[in-house]
């Protein structure tokens, strides 16, 4: 065999073999890429249904919520990340659609309220037991007349107990 045809034999070989190489990996890229009902369901756990009051995607029985579990199974499928599908679904339905709302703009309020009020509520009891605990337990009674007459009394039952004890 001529030196050129062994070349070309080898060439033809080598790019053989990296043809079956490249539909294999395109093959197993395509098989790995399809996501698992619970991949589609974890991404859905963090949307709400925009049609039912306080139910996620993953559990809502709506068509709707079918139809965005199948576009959270293609974006995934594109290899989007759990947080780009997320934002997907922001930009075109609102920010109500999370199910966490997110750290920005008009929510930040929904995480620093919250914050605040137990804040303030902790200082509040805090004063308030300070204020209780620094009071005055015992009271002066002012004296009344009748008081003579209770020591006369409390002075003779002392005196007949004295007597008892004598006996």
């Amino acid at each position: 065999m001529s030196e050129v045809l062994r070349t070309a034999l080898r060439c033809l070989a080598f790019s053989s073999f990296v043809l079956v190489l490249a539909l294999a990996w395109d093959v197993s890229g395509a098989l790995a890429q399809t996501p698992s009902p619970d991949e589609i369901n974890r991404v859905a756990k963090m949307l709400s249904c925009p049609t039912c009051a306080g139910i996620n995607v993953a559990d809502c029985p709506t068509e709707t919520c079918a139809q965005w579990r199948a576009k959270i199974g293609e974006l995934l499928a594109e290899g989007k990340t759990d947080q780009e599908i997320l934002e997907y679904f922001a930009a075109r339905y609102g920010d109500h659609v999370l199910q966490v709302p997110p750290t920005r703009g008009f929510f930040l309020g929904v995480w620093i309220v919250p914050i605040l009020a137990i804040l303030a509520g902790l200082g509040t009891f805090g004063y308030l037991v300070h204020r209780w605990t620094q009071r005055s337990v015992v009271r002066e009674i002012p004296a009344v007349p009748g008081d003579i007459v209770e020591d006369e009394y409390v002075r003779r039952v002392e005196q007949e107990l004295q007597l008892w004890q004598k006996k």
